[in-house]
């Protein structure tokens, strides 16, 4: 056994000076919750309740670039989902490119999470856990989240730096609604064909202000009740921050399938406070109901409270509760569960975790 080990350590301080070399990062978040979820289900032969263990949006990736001279330089990433509490690894893909990058900006082609759902994720001080604000911000209780969303097929430019002002725009060639539909090759279907996406994002960040805008059309999705309609969103968002320990940020989102549904509107408030290397958060989001004549009472509220604790740079410990309140005739579902919102139902989480950062640099 103790020659296996020392054949394990040489292979790795060998790989390890090849590792700095290619200039390659290896990278990860590891994301666990122990969980006490609720969805209320009245239906006969099911609990409305359990205890579980959860990997929240954990990952792996690799990183590189490489100077090609004149200011220019190529970059990469490859990353991928891990499911901490199965042991599974690879299972969901994740942001994954190649692009390149100079005094013109950066392009980049890949998969993506769009410039829309990237505008104003840092305004989510819950995000990747049982409260993340994605239970109503970039959902409807339609067609779920619908435009923050993760897709292939796709060519990004991104700005550089000007003097604080960066924007994104996005070209989705695949059916966006429907990748699967729409792969590299030939044949597609002339629905799948006539169904790109395009997402565009403006962020401004000067000291303790931050400002976001952004806006999604889904050509001829068909995501409300009429078939072949464009789906489209737009969002603006601002956070403050007080003397580097209490932030308050603002988001309003319209959202618009199409059809006879027609629009919903929805906003997101929350408050953080910094008591050394403890943070106590508040959030609440607010769905209305969508503004055609069969929508009623499809409107939803999620208020979430919370406190983590930093140990490390890199380790931070966590409390929350989240739940999202439906409508009679709304079924918004928590972003990572439980599964299979009911209907009129409330749906509710207490989550106790550990986040993990770790990297190769």
């Amino acid at each position: 056994m103790s020659k296996k080990l020392i054949a394990i350590g040489i292979a790795a301080a060998l790989a390890a000076p090849l590792v700095v070399q290619a200039g390659v990062e290896v990278y990860g978040d590891a994301r666990v919750s122990v969980d006490f979820s609720n969805n209320n289900d009245t239906t006969a032969g099911y609990e409305k309740s359990k205890a579980s263990v959860s990997s929240n949006a954990s990952r792996i990736g690799f990183k590189g670039d490489e100077d090609l001279g004149n200011g220019m330089s190529a970059m990469w990433q490859l990353e991928q989902g891990v499911d901490f509490d199965s042991g599974n690894a690879f299972t969901d893909q994740r942001p994954s490119f190649v692009g390149i990058g100079g005094g013109f900006g950066t392009v980049m082609a890949g998969r993506f999470d769009t410039p829309y759902k990237s505008a104003t994720n840092k305004y989510d001080i819950f995000i990747d856990t049982k409260a993340d604000y994605n239970a109503i911000m970039g959902a409807t209780t339609d067609a779920g989240a619908v435009f923050d969303q993760r897709v292939s097929n796709t060519l990004v430019y991104a700005t550089p730096d000007l003097s604080g002002f960066k924007a994104q725009l996005a070209l989705v060639m695949a059916d966006a609604t429907n990748p699967s539909s729409a792969g590299d090759s030939l044949p597609i279907t002339k629905t799948a064909a006539k169904r790109p996406a395009y997402s565009f994002s403006g962020n401004y960040d000067n000291g303790p202000l931050s400002l976001a805008a952004a806006y999604q059309l889904d050509q001829k999705a068909g995501l409300g009740d009429v078939a072949g309609k464009d789906a489209i969103a737009w969002k603006v968002g601002a956070s403050y921050t007080i003397m580097d320990a209490t932030s308050l940020a603002l988001i309003y989102e319209n959202i618009d399938l199409g059809g006879t549904t027609k629009d919903r509107n929805a906003f997101y408030v929350n408050l953080a406070h910094k008591l050394g290397d403890t943070t106590l958060k508040l959030a609440f989001a607010s769905a209305d109901k969508c503004g055609g004549t069969n929508c009623a009472k499809t409107g939803a509220t999620q208020i979430s409270a919370g406190v983590s604790q930093s140990m490390t740079r890199n380790t931070e410990l966590y409390a929350l509760y989240t739940q999202v309140s439906n409508d009679n005739g709304a079924s918004y579902g928590l972003a990572y569960g439980p599964a299979n919102a009911v209907t009129g139902k409330d749906e509710s989480v207490f989550s106790f975790g550990v986040n993990h950062k770790f990297s190769s640099k």
